[in-house]
């Protein structure tokens, strides 16, 4: 997953195939890639020109280049079992024969071979998302950013009977995404206290080679940026400055405006991640609250993730909420009626829990930045980090001001199994404490 920047780039050397054959390698050849490897005959090893063909109209879609603009683009590609066998010839890179797991280097990748199917399609779409973007754009930007856009579009779908391919998905759990492991990795991360904020992302520097983590910090912060819908346009445009020196620069002044929201989020995120996080579903709609007259109602939807109320609280203020309505959510299939979503109200359910609650129970979480002159801890009880769970009646005093947010608990993978809402009213209960 090294990759080389350059401003042009020479046309890949002309392959002996008489010689390939001598030295136990092989050809397979599609619209854009040729691929020589040492691998035996396979049909997931023998689709990957295919699985690259499909990905070109999609990378020219997604970077604004001209489809008329890659007919003839070609890159030469290098999947390597045994190293040795691509020694004789100049087939492994110059300067680059140490690279762990993939390269790219303009019209040619190398890719190292990998024990899931999965894993090595990744990394091929990996490094020619590289290569597409060096030679069509011209360069990939900043490091973070061009491994972490490799990272993105190297997550995918592939339907080998139907040659649709999708890019920059997020996947649900298991075997696929569990071989990449990128997820693993950031909450093995977290739980060590080793979250990187984004400003520590953006100092990735691929210059050298990288640790796993590292990718899975790029990865993880071009996911959220792509995914999230306050987020993803201005960050879709910034592939059209990937030459500017100031990229950067030009990315901090993007999300100025924004920028503790998409803070706030992106902590959110890295604290909570799970395989499939639905991060659309997990956008939170910042809408900062108005000082509570006397009563308030809102809806609170059981498909989505924090929501404002529109209430602002007042440190040691108490205050009465109560919850009605049901809703349904889904449960794991050996927890529930042959794993069918059941019905539950804001007090949860006992089939099932997530992060030691009941699942569905309603919880809530004060955003402080809405009320000025006050220090509160990211960490602190009663925040987005530590919320507090209401259930479906319950009077509680305010710990410090800021807006009232709230949301049904469920895995953050699992919103789009919700539907119904909850009407909630919260209401100013007694006098406020001294």
């Amino acid at each position: 997953m090294v990759v080389f920047a350059q401003t042009s780039w020479p046309t890949p050397p002309a392959i002996d195939a008489a010689r390939l054959e001598r030295q136990g390698l092989r050809m397979l050849a599609g619209e854009h890639l040729t691929l020589i490897t040492d691998l035996p005959s396979d049909p997931e090893v023998d689709a990957l020109p295919r699985v690259f063909d499909a990905a070109v109209p999609l990378w020219s879609e997604r970077f604004g280049v001209d489809p008329q603009q890659t007919r003839g683009w070609r890159v030469q590609g290098f999947l390597i079992g045994d190293r040795e066998r691509f020694r004789p010839g100049g087939l492994l890179p110059d300067g680059g024969e140490s690279f762990p797991h993939g390269l790219s280097k303009g019209y040619q990748l190398w890719v190292m071979e990998q024990d899931a199917a999965y894993y090595r399609q990744d990394l091929l779409l990996h490094e020619g998302t590289h290569s597409f973007m060096a030679t069509q754009l011209g360069g990939c930007g900043p490091g973070w950013y061009m491994e972490g856009m490799a990272e993105l579009l190297g997550m995918h779908t592939w339907d080998a009977e139907t040659g649709q391919l999708r890019l920059g998905v997020v996947l649900t759990d298991g075997p696929e995404a569990r071989s990449v492991g990128r997820v693993g990795l950031l909450q093995e991360a977290v739980a060590e206290k080793q979250a990187f904020s984004i400003p520590a992302v953006m100092k990735i520097d691929n210059r050298r080679i990288l640790p796993n983590r590292s990718y899975a910090w790029v990865g993880a912060l071009a996911t959220v940026l792509d995914h999230h819908p306050r987020y993803q346009e201005r960050f879709r445009e910034l592939s059209s400055h990937v030459l500017d020196p100031d990229f950067n620069e030009r990315f901090q002044a993007a999300y100025a405006d924004d920028w503790s929201d998409l803070s706030l989020e992106w902590r959110i995120f890295i604290t909570t991640i799970q395989y499939g996080y639905d991060i659309e579903r997990e956008a939170i709609d910042f809408q900062p609250g108005k000082p509570l007259a006397s009563t308030a109602r809102s809806s609170i939807a059981a498909d989505k993730g924090w929501q404002s109320t529109g209430i602002l609280l007042e440190a040691g203020q108490q205050y009465q909420l109560t919850a009605e309505g049901k809703f349904t959510i889904a449960v794991e299939p050996t927890k529930g009626p042959e794993g069918q979503p059941v019905e539950s109200t804001a007090g949860g359910i006992s089939l099932d829990y997530h992060n030691g609650r009941p699942l569905g129970v309603l919880l809530a979480a004060i955003d402080p930045r809405d009320a000025a002159g006050q220090k509160v801890s990211a960490t602190a009880t009663g925040g987005f980090f530590a919320p507090v769970p209401l259930g479906a009646a319950s009077t509680f005093r305010a710990p410090y001001s800021g807006t009232l947010y709230l949301r049904v608990n469920d895995s953050p993978a699992k919103l789009a199994d919700n539907s119904g809402e909850l009407r909630v009213t919260v209401a100013t209960a007694g006098d406020s404490a001294d």
